[in-house]
């Protein structure tokens, strides 16, 4: 029997974990490395921007767009990131402030399938349904938004064979011009991975030759190692500089280790920022201005970015050198998350020995995945582990885990 969408929506990632992985069973003390939640941030930097806030400013409703300070710091951030050339970025058409991109990505997804929805009607075409394309493994907060807004959705897989890039050759040539959104995530999450310039102009061409959105969702664009990442803006910018149809999403969550500041932006497509800001008008959580000042001050240093990059490459390099050897193993080019195969092709099995065994706790990638049309999960033989800890905590961790992901075969997949 076919599920609603709301029994859908009980698919939540988090509430699914304690299923698949059992009750603890060693007096080891817990390592929870299951959640994308830094140990470590930028948090004197904040606590001084905080403290120097005027605290009238919490009795103030917060503007749907935020103030234009913020709008400045964060257009002026994307400038200097991405060598933008004068006039291809306007401040106050291309960039749009959100609490934190979680509620940013929710309302830009229903916001695109209504905009879908409302050109095939103009065009006498109203009986088909909007489609929303979506990474497969994926943040779990595409599958929630897309589900809400009555989309069909067509999983996109991110495998070895695309290079862990979504393969869009699942969505039938006749189907594009029902497409509202595509979403790809850059670095990837969970798979550390970056997608070319050559997959992002494809992607950007069609969005444009068929009116739909392409969003890049590229919150993990600051944690890299050897290679920095190219993004949205990068290519549209060799393009010609048009930021039509194309969504950047980026926040200090990731970039500064300050995901409760909640402060972050969609940018781009001015015509679609003008639908969204009414979206989010009617539905969305607006920034405190106290918190605005804070965030102004983190989106203008990059001094501290700069000191969490190295903390992460150290651990990345460290990471590596313990599991460098484990069978398939793959380094990440971003992020903070490994992305680790697992020998038997059972990651709920080895994830759930890992966490009764040793008390470390990952995501199976059968979590993070959704079923395609043959019925396979593409994460199911992974485990992800989120290295937020700092680099101590993280080696024991990961030492703990080694033998079991090497001898997984060892014990059969049950």
């Amino acid at each position: 029997m076919t599920r609603t969408r709301l029994e859908q929506l009980r698919d939540y990632t988090y509430r699914k974990v304690p299923v698949v992985l059992g009750e603890c069973q060693t007096d080891l003390p817990p390592l929870n490395l299951s959640v994308g939640e830094p140990k470590f941030g930028a948090y004197e930097t904040v606590a001084e921007a905080l403290a120097a806030t005027n605290p009238a400013d919490w009795g103030k409703y917060p503007p749907v767009n935020a103030g234009p300070a913020l709008r400045q710091a964060m257009a002026d951030w994307l400038r200097s990131r991405y060598d933008l050339p004068d006039g291809m970025l306007d401040t106050e058409a291309h960039v749009h402030p959100v609490f934190g991109t979680k509620e940013g990505l929710f309302s830009a997804i229903l916001t695109s399938v209504l905009r879908k929805e409302d050109r095939l009607e103009r065009a006498g075409r109203g009986h088909l349904r909007p489609i929303v394309v979506l990474p497969n493994p994926l943040y779990h907060v595409y599958v929630g938004a897309a589900l809400t807004s009555g989309a069909e959705v067509v999983y996109a897989p991110c495998t070895a064979a695309t290079d862990f890039a979504p393969d869009l050759s699942v969505v039938p040539e006749d189907d594009w011009e029902r497409v509202a959104l595509v979403i790809a995530t850059n670095p990837g999450n969970p798979t550390g991975t970056l997608l070319s310039a050559t997959f992002m102009k494809a992607a950007i061409e069609k969005a444009r030759t068929h009116d739909f959105t392409y969003l890049s969702d590229e919150c993990y664009s600051e944690l890299y190692f050897e290679t920095t990442p190219l993004g949205a803006m990068d290519v549209c910018r060799d393009m010609g500089g048009s930021l039509d149809n194309v969504w950047v999403v980026n926040s200090l969550s990731k970039r500064s280790g300050l995901p409760g500041l909640r402060s972050g932006f969609i940018a781009g497509d001015a015509d679609r920022l003008e639908d969204l800001y009414y979206m989010r008008a009617y539905g969305g959580a607006q920034t405190p201005v106290a918190l605005q000042e804070a965030a102004i001050q983190l989106w203008r240093d990059e001094t501290h970015v700069e000191k969490f990059r190295a903390k992460y490459a150290a651990i990345n390099a460290m990471a590596c050198n313990i599991f460098g050897e484990l069978p398939g193993f793959r380094a990440p080019e971003a992020g903070f998350v490994l992305w680790q195969p697992v020998s038997s092709g059972n990651g709920d099995h080895v994830a759930r020995r890992l966490w009764q065994e040793q008390a470390v706790r990952t995501l199976p990638g059968s979590i993070l995945s959704r079923p395609m049309p043959d019925g396979s999960l593409p994460g199911q033989g992974f485990v992800r582990f989120a290295l937020i800890y700092a680099e101590d905590v993280t080696r024991e961790a990961l030492l703990r885990s080694v033998d079991i992901l090497a001898n997984d075969n060892r014990h059969g997949a049950v």
